[in-house]
């Protein structure tokens, strides 16, 4: 159970880039889309119900869905730092979100590296519960 919070842990940002990046990439083909139709007769081809347009309208829509999909995901995880302490999700953070070395953030967060150890312990005791 322990690799597989972590695993999702580790996936969080890397979600939020890719989050970050199909919104552009959506944004582009729909500003491509508009850009592309000059005169009357290719806005008549490029509406919605044409096929011509169909692999950029599906596109959207999954970019969409994955879109969707990620912030879900990421959204549980927000759910579940909400079940720990202050101190343990600050830690949970630090060394599996921002991913930074145990030492590192028992200096950010003045704490021994034990301590931070235990609060990433505990972390993973109540999660297992949930």
């Amino acid at each position: 159970m322990s690799e597989r919070v972590k695993k999702e842990l580790a996936l969080y940002r890397l979600r939020e880039i890719e989050i970050d990046d199909m919104k552009l990439k959506v944004e582009e083909l729909k500003i491509g889309e508009q850009l592309g139709t000059m005169n009357y007769e290719e806005k008549v081809q490029s509406s919605m119900k044409c096929k011509n347009n169909d692999y950029v309208m599906n596109e959207i829509e999954t970019l969409e869905k994955k879109i969707r999909f990620n912030e879900i995901a990421n959204k549980r995880i927000d759910n579940a730092l909400k079940r720990l302490d202050i101190d343990e999700t600050e830690v949970i953070q630090k060394v599996f979100i921002e991913k930074k070395s145990i030492t590192r953030a028992s200096q950010e967060l003045f704490k021994s590296r034990k301590s931070i150890k235990n609060s990433i312990d505990r972390a993973f005791q109540k999660l297992k519960l949930a």
